[in-house]
């Protein structure tokens, strides 16, 4: 059983302790998280994404502004989180408000990747139909022969999400499962168990 006292003040410390043990369990993709939007149509939609970045602000991913959760999020500024560990049978659920990140923070992640990533990034239309997937890849490749040619597109960017409620959750024997929310209240967070 977990103790309420050991766990810290900061929900932000303590997903950085768990996320920390995961690496060392050599877990396999630990930045993997669930990305939950729910557009004006108020059907809800899911999809993996990467944590690119942690700040004391919250969780940073990247996507195209264009794609359905980049519409989503901007109809309805509001996502939530998973992350599932299984090595260790934990996940954190986060909840929050999204913004877009800086221009700079965008530009500085995109002129980080690999350049096909980069190509990749500005060609794609993601989420539309696609009809010639070998087309696709060539003139990927084509535009990856000119590096100077690819800058960061517009419709391509940083998301940051700034939680408002953490759950960790760590699995025990026979459902008697620990749980914990942290809600933000003021300036400062709240720290409550919750029933299995």
């Amino acid at each position: 059983m977990i103790n309420e006292s050991i766990m810290k003040e900061n929900p932000f410390d303590q997903f950085n302790l768990w996320y920390n043990e995961e690496l060392e369990s050599k877990s396999y993709l630990p930045d993997a998280m669930t990305l939950s939007t729910v557009g004006a149509d108020m059907m809800p939609s899911s999809r993996i994404v990467f944590m690119k970045i942690l700040t004391e602000e919250g969780f940073i991913f990247f996507t195209n502004y264009r794609s359905k959760k980049g519409r989503q999020l901007e109809e309805n500024p509001k996502a939530s989180l998973l992350f599932f560990w299984p090595r260790l049978i934990r996940q954190v659920r986060v909840e929050g408000l999204v913004e877009r990140c800086s221009e700079q923070i965008s530009d500085d992640y995109f002129n980080s990747r690999p350049l096909p990533s980069r190509a990749a990034s500005l060609l794609s239309k993601q989420s539309e139909p696609l009809d010639d997937k070998e087309a696709f890849d060539n003139n990927v490749k084509r535009l990856a022969e000119n590096e100077e040619m690819v800058t960061r597109p517009e419709h391509w960017g940083g998301y940051v999400l700034k939680p408002q409620l953490f759950e960790f959750w760590q699995n025990r024997e026979h459902r008697s499962h620990d749980r914990f929310a942290y809600t933000l209240e003021g300036p400062g967070w709240k720290i409550t168990r919750l029933y299995p």
